[in-house]
């Protein structure tokens, strides 16, 4: 698969974010997460930085979860109360970083969405006409959808909980799909190096809830393809949980992470007191977004119309 190749480049630093401390240790010297050759003009699609960082895999550990939440990707409660049964886990923490000592890689197209992301895909498989909007939007209604029209293709009014402002929200078109890594994001992050089939798999990918979000139209507006460092949701009590999904989807789909962006992650992280434990991902729920990436990456080319 393109996007999971070239990746046997020399490391020469690893970054540890610290539980106690939050430190930021280089091997053979402090890197500097905010260094970069230029600033971002309307001429650049992005700043030419000079390093990268990417979720450090091989370094592992084991913790004990509760055997119900065990095949969750997500270790998360892992309190004493709910330890009563439980199991061993090898987790990979998404705030291990190595840091790649070579410039991050420029796209060699301008990033457009339909060129390079196509579209909202409607999947005959599951037996209704609604594409991957509606399908979101069912997904996380709090009460039963209604559609617009009677072939229920379109979604009219459900109940939603807009994450990012912390607001309810009732209407479908006040809603919007927000792609938790932004799509130019994506590209900008190594996705230019996949393949159509692989990048259309990722604008319209379910497997992982956060990936996709219901938000309201504002906010999604306002995030646009901005990374942590240009964009936190308004919902403080959202953004521990919203830069972890970020890290998560950069993992699941080997993105790369800019030193602002990763300078972003460590200040928030530390800022908003977040709970480290959250940041664990078992390494089996890792494997298992990607073999299910890798059987469905003819899903945009099998639904094509």
């Amino acid at each position: 698969m393109n996007f999971m190749r070239g990746m046997k480049i020399q490391v020469k630093y690893v970054v540890v974010l610290s539980t106690l401390l939050f430190s930021l240790v280089a091997r053979t010297q402090e890197a500097s997460p905010g260094s970069s050759t230029q600033a971002p003009t309307a001429q650049t699609q992005a700043p030419l930085y000079q390093q990268y960082y990417t979720v450090n895999e091989a370094e592992t550990e084991k913790v004990t979860v509760p055997t119900k939440k065990a095949t969750f990707s997500m270790a998360a409660d892992l309190s004493p109360e709910h330890l009563l049964q439980s199991a061993q886990v090898v987790v990979v923490n998404l705030l291990k970083w190595l840091l790649h000592d070579e410039p991050l890689s420029i796209p060699q197209e301008k990033y457009l969405r339909k060129l390079h992301f196509g579209r909202w895909i409607n999947d005959p498989t599951d037996d209704t006409c609604m594409n991957t909007r509606a399908r979101v939007l069912v997904r996380d209604s709090q009460v039963d959808v209604t559609y617009r029209g009677p072939r229920q293709c379109s979604v009219e009014a459900g109940k939603w909980q807009d994450p990012y402002a912390g607001q309810e929200v009732t209407e479908a078109k006040a809603i919007q799909i927000d792609h938790m890594v932004p799509l130019k994001n994506a590209y900008l992050s190594g996705a230019w190096e996949w393949d159509y089939k692989t990048r259309c798999l990722y604008a319209n990918y379910m497997n992982f809830k956060p990936h996709l979000v219901s938000s309201g139209a504002h906010e999604n507006m306002s995030k646009s393809d901005k990374g942590p460092e240009g964009y936190l949701p308004p919902n403080e009590n959202f953004r521990c949980e919203y830069i972890r999904n970020w890290v998560a989807v950069k993992a699941i789909w080997h993105l790369r992470m800019n030193p602002v962006e990763v300078q972003a992650i460590y200040d928030a992280v530390k800022q908003y007191n977040c709970n480290l434990n959250s940041f664990k991902m078992s390494l089996d729920g890792l494997a298992k977004q990607r073999e299910f990436i890798e059987a469905n990456l003819n899903f945009c080319i099998v639904n094509k119309r």
